[in-house]
């Protein structure tokens, strides 16, 4: 399933919803699932996901707001639920893009940009194809031709022993007299 089979529940319409129910004051989770519900049931629809993963996306919606500035906790009330208000770039934020705002829009603001940043998939640094780079690489510093290549045209081995041989062939052009 796409995003955009449920026009209600991408992320631009998720958060419009957040922010313009945030508008008339403190938001907790339940009510924007209430807000979210009376969307499907005035639009005749139906979800098209289970509460649970609703839910999921409306709290991660929360925590990308509140991480952008955009969200406050409010104070917080003995026996009730978690609550958020707009800040000020909250408010901002919701005249400029009263249809809401993805992570395009959120990855302007600085603090947002910067967990972007943090949270990312960072290669570990390890190449898989390493052993056959190094081989290729000693290929070409002991003066094999290019066309030694034993691994087949088409595959990944074959491009990293090529690379370690040109790395070496640039290697050993560096160490010849200009």
């Amino acid at each position: 399933m796409f995003e955009n089979d449920f026009p209600l529940l991408s992320t631009a319409s998720l958060v419009a919803l957040i922010l313009h129910t945030a508008k008339s004051g403190p938001v907790t989770l339940d009510s924007c699932e209430k807000a979210l519900g009376g969307l499907f049931r005035q639009a005749n629809e139906t979800p098209g996901l289970p509460p649970e993963a609703l839910r999921e996306r409306l709290a991660g919606h929360l925590s990308d707001l509140e991480i952008a500035g955009i969200l406050v906790p409010a104070e917080p009330v003995p026996g009730e639920a978690a609550s958020w208000r707009l800040t000020s770039r909250g408010h901002q934020a919701l005249t400029r893009h009263p249809e809401g705002l993805d992570q395009t829009d959120l990855a302007k603001y600085p603090e947002f940009a910067a967990h972007l940043r943090d949270t990312a998939h960072h290669a570990c640094g390890m190449d898989p194809r390493g052993a056959q780079f190094d081989e290729g690489y000693r290929a070409g510093m002991n003066g094999q031709p290019f066309t030694g290549n034993p691994y087949g045209f088409d595959t990944a081995d074959h491009q990293a022993w090529e690379s370690g041989w040109t790395e070496a062939q640039e290697e050993r052009r560096k160490g010849q007299p200009g």
